[in-house]
């Protein structure tokens, strides 16, 4: 049951996180527009994990399932990755620079001001 939990929350992230990407598709910026997708989502993840670990869970199944899962399927480690080196590649290191910073910066202030909103 464990597995199934993550399984399905992990599938229901990815699909909001291709969604995100969609919906923010533009053709005149494509890799300015998918690292905008992936820093949102990251950010809306670390916000959601912030929120979800301030209580304690009722179920450890349901917590596996959106932490583990929604989350871990939403937030985009590999892809912000690969999206920070492509702009290293085309020699935009101060707009990598940035990239890696804001999503760090962001990702982890999203994650503790969800978690103390949540937690009083």
């Amino acid at each position: 049951m464990n597995l199934l939990a993550v399984a399905l929350g992990g599938a229901f992230g990815s699909l909001l996180r291709w969604s995100l990407s969609l919906m923010l598709r533009r053709a005149d910026a494509p890799l300015l527009t998918a690292s905008a997708a992936t820093l949102l989502a990251n950010v809306a993840a670390a916000a959601l994990i912030g929120v979800l670990m301030a209580r304690p869970f009722p179920d450890s199944r349901l917590q596996l399932a959106l932490v583990t899962g929604v989350c871990g399927g939403f937030s985009t480690m590999s892809t912000f990755s690969w999206e920070a080196l492509q702009w290293v590649k085309t020699g935009s290191w101060l707009l990598a620079l940035g990239y890696v910073t804001a999503s760090l910066a962001l990702s982890l202030g999203a994650a503790a001001a969800a978690y103390a909103l949540a937690h009083k």
